[in-house]
């Protein structure tokens, strides 16, 4: 039987026991999921670590567990990618996040380019899809969702190889990713694309501009298409270096 799991606060766990005093999870625990003691659970503390352990008691207030064991998450990319979205409409935008936490995205930052329709966003909103999204996919880290900024201050500031979708780029069949790059950077357009001026700065600012093929993408649909890409060619090159290793 696969056991729920529930990211929760590191001060929760004390010693050999989680006492679990967050409204939404006990909600989660006693109403939808109608966990009774001796039932178990899996809750991760944030930092990678999972502590599987069963319900020992439940009240109103809070639910106290019993941790059997404890182990690092194995379940987290090898490759650092930071998802750079360029704001789009609040639905699209979400499944951005949902989807490429699934994928394995370690840092989303939305970011504000000439084109952009939408200016805000809800964070706490969506800090909660992030946090739902880690636990649903078995992460060991809750993706870190950053303020919004510009464009180009990212481009300037974020270390890494970085990437500049767009369809005029670079086809991503023959580009020759850097395997010993330990941090992606994905910028990823807004609906009507990137103007002239910001390809071009992104080429002064030392990013490589590559397409992700013949068809035009959604902007909530490129930015996990060129995540799970690149993030499959490492695990794929890894594999043959393990080989060889052999």
């Amino acid at each position: 039987m696969k056991l729920q799991r529930f990211f929760v606060s590191q001060e929760s766990i004390r010693g050999g026991t989680v006492i679990v005093s967050d409204k939404d999870i006990i909600g989660q625990m006693k109403r939808v999921l109608r966990l009774r003691p001796g039932d178990g659970v899996i809750f991760l503390d944030g930092s990678g670590k999972e502590y599987i352990a069963s319900i020992a008691e439940i009240s109103n207030s809070t639910i106290r567990c019993e941790i059997g064991s404890s182990a690092e998450n194995k379940n987290e990319p090898e490759l650092k990618i930071v998802l750079c979205q360029a704001l789009c409409k609040k639905d699209k935008f979400e499944w951005v996040l949902q989807k490429g936490t699934e994928i394995g995205v370690s840092e989303f930052v939305p970011v504000l380019a000439d084109r952009s329709e939408k200016l805000g966003l809800n964070l706490e909103r969506a800090g909660k899809i992030l946090k739902e999204s880690a636990e649903q996919s078995e992460r060991g880290i809750i993706p870190k969702l950053h303020g919004i900024s510009k464009f180009e201050d990212e481009l300037k500031n974020l270390s890494g190889e970085k990437i500049i979708l767009d369809k005029s780029g670079e086809s991503i069949k023959t580009f020759h990713f850097p395997l010993s790059t330990s941090q992606l950077v994905i910028f990823v357009g807004p609906e009507g694309g990137w103007t002239d001026e910001e390809l071009r700065f992104a080429k002064e600012n030392g990013a490589e501009v590559i397409s992700l093929g013949k068809t035009v993408l959604r902007t909530e649909t490129a930015g996990a298409v060129a995540a799970a890409v690149f993030e499959h060619e490492v695990r794929v090159e890894q594999h043959r270096l393990d080989l060889g290793e052999q």
